[in-house]
Parts: C-alpha cells; sequence; structure tokens
C-alpha cells in the first residue's frame, strides 16, 4: 500500500471535521477514537507519517513512542480503567492479523489484561518477552503481533496462527460482546463520541490544572 492508497493519510491531510483527533505529541503521532470502538475509552495512537509497523520506527525514535504510548495509556486509564496495548505489525503486504497497514496501536480498556495475554498463549504460546516496545525491531523478522498487558509487561509472537483482527476478537469475547469484534459491521459510534468528548475534555482539565 502506498501513501496515496492509505485512508488514514487521507485523513489526516485534509484534518476535516471528522478526523476526531483528541491530541497529538510532539513525536508526530495522534490518538483518536477507534472506528469500532467496543467499549468507551477505545483509542488508536498512530503516527501522522506513513509507518507500516512500530517496528520500522527507528531506534531512537521509538523509544519517544514508548514513552509517549504509556502517557496514552495514563490517560485513558484514569477514566476507564485497566488498558492493554496491542499491535499487529504487517510486513511486505501480508496483514494477516491486521486490516490496515498504516502503523496503529490499540489501546483498549478491559476487565482483565492477564486474561487477554492468556487468549494470546492458548494461539501462539508464551511468546517472547520484551524490555520494552523499543525490542520490537531486533525481534520482527516478519509478521508479528504485540502485546502489552499492563505497563513494563511487553510480549512479541510472529502473527501465524493468529486470526484476522485478534485483539478486537479476545476483547469483545472478555466485554460480553464477541460476536461484534469486526469493526466494519460494528463502529459503534456512540462509544467512540463518548470517548472522544471525554478524553478532550480530561486533556482540557490537566491543562488547565
Amino acid at each position: 500500500m502506498t501513501v496515496m492508497d492509505c485512508q488514514f493519510c487521507t485523513e489526516f491531510a485534509a484534518r476535516e471535521s471528522t478526523t476526531r483527533i483528541i491530541t497529538e505529541t510532539d513525536g508526530g503521532w495522534v490518538l483518536l477514537p477507534t472506528i469500532g470502538a467496543l467499549t468507551p475509552g477505545y483509542c488508536l495512537f498512530m503516527p501522522l507519517q506513513h509507518l507500516d509497523a512500530a517496528a520500522d520506527v527507528t531506534s531512537a525514535g521509538l523509544q519517544r513512542v514508548a514513552e509517549e504510548t504509556e502517557g496514552m495509556r495514563a490517560l485513558i486509564q484514569a477514566r476507564y480503567g485497566p488498558v492493554i496495548l496491542a499491535e499487529h505489525g504487517p510486513r511486505d503486504c501480508e496483514l494477516g492479523a491486521s486490516c490496515c497497514s498504516h502503523c496503529h496501536l490499540h489501546l483498549i480498556p478491559v476487565p482483565d489484561p492477564d486474561e487477554i495475554t492468556a487468549a494470546y498463549r492458548k494461539i501462539g504460546g508464551p511468546g517472547l518477552r520484551l524490555t520494552s516496545m523499543t525490542g520490537l525491531p531486533a525481534a520482527a523478522d516478519g509478521s508479528y503481533l504485540y502485546l502489552s498487558p499492563h505497563p513494563g509487561e511487553h510480549y512479541y509472537w510472529p502473527s501465524a496462527g493468529f486470526a484476522r483482527q485478534f485483539v478486537r476478537r479476545v476483547c469483545a469475547d472478555q466485554l460480553g460482546i464477541g460476536a461484534s469484534y469486526d469493526w466494519r459491521d460494528h463502529p459503534f459510534t456512540e462509544n467512540r463520541q463518548r470517548t472522544f468528548a471525554e478524553l478532550t475534555a480530561d486533556l482540557h482539565l490537566a491543562d488547565a490544572a
């Protein structure tokens, strides 16, 4: 996929009122509520520049992304409870468990993050424990899944065997809406609007404090 083909690149360039960017970091990443928000607080953290995966970010850049991502997790967690961080990193246009080649990190509030980890291990085994997100470039020799169930806890798996939209499937199951995992069929517009309004308000309050 080229930049010209990417719907996110087109949307970010237009900066229309429907873009609904909650905040933009100094590093050029944006937080936005996702279409298909299974639960209030479900966001994507994405670079404005087109990249396929977090593992494609430079080493120095990825350290900054890791720090900014934890800031986004803290923001969401303060309102909605425990938040997992997940990515499917495609390689050579092999989307596998993903459906979009513009790098996007899922930040999803869930009741039990450890249960999500167990679901990943059921498919892919124990996975490779990383010290941080910055370990992805060295670990990723193909399409991969990345999961951080808690701050300071990071795992990597090759994507073989994982279903498309895997993180959405397992989170939907835990939330009791397993049949509604696919964002194409279930946009959850109300959750998306609520997330944008509440997190934007939280940021404004923090800035005013």
